[in-house]
């Protein structure tokens, strides 16, 4: 039998894209006859497909492939494993791989770890890439039903002394920016909100960096370290 952190592990590399030949093969059949497993498959893939739509196409050169495969060419080569039953890796992921790598992953440990609060966990109505001024995403919200958002890290975010990290949200112009909460330091962590109309898809969420105990003023204040707009998971 198959560890539940084993199967989490290989569901994340499967929506990635990671898996190939006899393992692919094997997670294929089990996805057949494992219910509950294809539907934490669809689950996570529903949310990285929200996590897709954020992203703005561009036009590429058209010799983009050929520097890939020259870039692949040259690449140091690792040396040798160990462990001689385990092939050695001839390059290092590029870093938007390893970037893709660490939302999925880091979508999938808390939808793995909402397993265990219960049969029905709670689904986000929205979920936003808060990216900087550098365009690197740097943290994941999910915006849920009950007001709650889930904030989870891509980089460091630490609050300098003094300080701390606030994150908000505009439900509209009307209302203006709304705050979530407030912390000290990057971390998978919840915070509940105040009570405002369901998120919507393009609702802008940032976090900015405020005086300790928070904006004095209740509307943001200090520099936008990251933002970005929801979009609705595909159901």
């Amino acid at each position: 039998m198959t560890a539940p952190s084993e199967t989490n592990h290989m569901i994340a590399q499967y929506v990635l894209g990671l898996l190939e030949g006899d393992e692919q093969a094997r997670f294929e059949a089990r996805l057949a006859r494992e219910p509950e497993l294809a539907r934490q498959v669809a689950a996570l893939q529903n949310n990285f497909d929200a996590l897709d739509s954020t992203v703005t196409p561009e036009a590429v050169s058209a010799d983009l492939w050929s520097k890939i495969e020259s870039a692949i060419d040259t690449a140091p080569k690792a040396p040798p494993a160990a462990n001689t039953n385990r092939p050695s890796q001839a390059f290092s992921l590029p870093r938007w791989a390893g970037m893709a790598a660490a939302i999925v992953l880091s979508l999938g440990v808390g939808y793995f770890g909402g397993q265990s609060l219960g049969p029905t966990p709670q689904a986000p109505l929205v979920v936003a890439v808060l990216v900087g001024d550098d365009m690197e995403p740097g943290a994941i919200i999910e915006a849920f039903a009950d007001d709650s958002v889930r904030i989870v890290p891509l980089e460091a975010l630490v609050a300098p002394a003094g300080s701390t990290l606030e994150v908000w949200t505009l439900p509209d112009p009307q209302t203006g920016p709304v705050s979530l909460g407030t912390f000290r330091e990057a971390s998978d962590l919840v915070l509940g909100g105040p009570n405002l109309p369901a998120p919507q898809p393009d609702q802008l969420y940032e976090i900015t960096l405020e005086p300790a105990g928070g904006s004095p003023t209740g509307r943001p204040t200090g520099p936008i370290l990251l933002k970005g707009f929801a979009r609705a998971p595909v159901i």
